[in-house]
């Protein structure tokens, strides 16, 4: 939501935003740590239902701010359509929390209403929220740089249009007509190809692109790519329901989903994105502890890839929970690095 905010209002990060802001994104994250205490001390109850209520309410009230402050310029710009869609989509995504509320209230029995509605929140906060968000921040980098990518407008409106119908993957283990398993695979296949496109636009302006990055960031963007190509691939995959069952019948398979979008897609973007604003600094030893948190991030998916295996050939690999402790000390300790680099007085330099 900063993020956001910063550009909505043209800031700079050393800027100051007006307190209006300031007040909704500090009550944000007390609510965000009121939501992981509760949440890891009772589970879905009473506490975490409120605050996890009040950071709904928050996103309502953010999207009235950016829709009375954004200037008319800015709504006609393709990076502004992505992050008004990322809103939209974030505010959609609560009716799943209202949805799994009501069902553990009336129908605490029905599983499979309780998962659609738990999955029907992750897919449009991770497809919806968290997806278009970033590509709002990169089209605004790239419109800052004077990088203009062709049929941007076209691309946008097809994203926007798969998105709805794809929620029906995450819940491709259920019974559907035949149409309706014809249109999911039709719209996955519909998202990789028009990714495929987008990634192929930039790949042609790689030089302009390079040229406004550290060295460093330019391998963390091409690490998103990737990781956002596996992302869609895996994607079109489980639009065919044997493979959908395999997948969500796999725990470790779906958190390596879920890590795979929110460590190898989300946070690095915004890592790379705080350098592309100067918000971070370029120093080598910032450079190594975003080296360390790509290490965690690959040996996270690793181990959670071994668990899943496991499960699939009914052999338990010892040292896997302790394995994966290892890896989120080591994204950790990549963060602190990082934090600890640029809270420091050390000097800037290039690298």
């Amino acid at each position: 939501m900063l993020s956001i905010a910063v550009l909505i209002l043209g800031r700079n990060f050393d800027g100051v935003l007006p307190i209006r802001y300031n007040r909704l994104l500090a009550f944000n994250l007390f609510c965000s740590y009121g939501m992981l205490v509760s949440f890891l001390i009772q589970g879905y109850a009473a506490v975490s239902i409120t605050f996890s209520t009040l950071s709904i309410l928050v996103g309502f009230i953010f999207y009235r701010l950016c829709q009375t402050d954004i200037s008319v310029y800015g709504q006609k710009q393709v990076w502004y359509r992505y992050i008004h869609a990322a809103l939209i989509f974030n505010m959609i995504s609560s009716l799943g929390t209202f949805l799994l509320a009501w069902t553990m209230a009336t129908q605490p029995g029905n599983t499979v209403l309780r998962l659609a509605s738990v999955y029907f929140y992750l897919h449009f906060q991770y497809n919806g929220w968290f997806f278009f968000g970033i590509m709002g921040l990169f089209h605004q980098w790239l419109y800052l740089q004077k990088i203009s990518l062709p049929n941007a407008s076209i691309q946008f409106r097809l994203f926007v249009i798969s998105c709805v119908p794809t929620y029906l993957l995450s819940i491709n283990w259920m019974s559907f007509p035949a149409a309706l398993h014809v249109l999911t695979i039709l719209t996955a296949l519909m998202q990789f190809v028009v990714f495929g496109i987008f990634v192929s636009a930039l790949w042609k302006r790689k030089d302009n692109i390079a040229g406004g990055l550290p060295s460093v960031m330019r391998y963390v963007l091409s690490a998103v790519a990737i990781a956002c190509g596996i992302k869609f691939g895996l994607q079109t995959a489980s639009s065919l329901p044997n493979i959908a069952h395999f997948a969500f019948g796999l725990r470790p398979v779906v958190i390596a989903y879920l890590h795979l979008v929110l460590l190898g897609i989300i946070s690095l973007f915004l890592i790379c994105w705080l350098f592309m604003n100067k918000a971070l600094k370029t120093t080598p030893v910032t450079a190594f502890g975003i080296i360390i948190f790509v290490s965690g991030i690959v040996f996270n998916e690793f181990f959670l890839l071994l668990q899943g295996i496991g499960s699939l050939s009914d052999h338990y690999i010892s040292g896997m929970p302790q394995a994966l402790v290892v890896a989120a000390l080591i994204l950790v300790i990549g963060i602190v690095v990082i934090l600890q680099d640029n809270i420091s007085p050390v000097a800037e330099s290039s690298y």
